[in-house]
């Protein structure tokens, strides 16, 4: 009998947020190093850092320097030793377009409902970040989402389709509404929060807790208490 307890971690993210991806990994080893006492369940929830971006996508550079100036690849100097320390091949000034991730996370939710989102949430970004893939092109998702038994047709469908629209819509609403203004964004258990891509170890140290304050509340029966109230 599997007696460990279950620990919900919802992350708030975006498919082009390279701390998102960075935060992901660290994440992933702490769920590594956590996992024999806990069970760990992981849901991604949409989240747009630019809304504004056409479906078409702008060349990176174009759009990273309307942002922050012609030396714009310096900023991102530190962000790709970041991702280095967690085995992730950055480099911002060969990545094709900034791109809408909208139909990413009507794909993701669709994933979540299909038992693989973890799965695809990775393999979007590994594509965006790592292969740096114009993922503007359809047959370029079609390509990532082959690995996961998607046909050529069903992922051109769900893409030219609104499928999970409304319910992308909602869930960004209501992280906008709970005051989610950057990300990534990590809950615990719907009780502790986490905001930004932090060491590995303080999310291993909440999943301690949370085991331990579970493991306790597994263990307390009903009492009688000195007044009396509980008898």
């Amino acid at each position: 009998m599997n007696t460990k307890p279950i620990i919900r971690v919802d992350v708030v993210s975006d498919i082009v947020c390279p701390w998102c991806y960075i935060g992901k990994r660290r994440l992933e080893k702490a769920i590594e190093d956590t996992q024999s006492s806990c069970n760990l369940q992981v849901i991604y929830h949409p989240f747009q850092l630019d809304p504004s971006v056409p479906t078409e996508g702008i060349p990176f550079s174009t759009h990273m320097e309307s942002r922050f100036g012609p030396n714009y690849a310096q900023k991102f100097h530190q962000v790709e030793q970041a991702a280095s320390s967690v085995d992730l091949d950055f480099d911002f000034e060969n990545l094709p377009k900034a791109i809408n991730t909208f139909a990413f996370h009507r794909i993701l939710t669709i994933s979540l409902h299909e038992g693989m989102q973890a799965e695809v949430k990775e393999a979007l970004m590994k594509a965006y970040f790592v292969d740096r893939v114009d993922l503007t092109e359809q047959s370029a998702v079609a390509e990532v989402m082959a690995q996961f038994g998607w046909s050529t047709e069903k992922t051109l469908g769900i893409l030219n389709s609104d499928e999970a629209s409304d319910e992308v819509k909602e869930e960004m609403h209501y992280f906008r509404q709970q005051g989610i203004s950057g990300v990534p964004f990590f809950i615990f258990d719907k009780k502790y929060a986490v905001s930004g891509a932090q060491p590995s170890e303080v999310f291993k140290e909440i999943f301690e807790k949370l085991a331990q304050e579970k493991q306790v509340a597994a263990i307390s029966g009903d009492v009688c208490d000195v007044d009396g109230e509980n008898c």
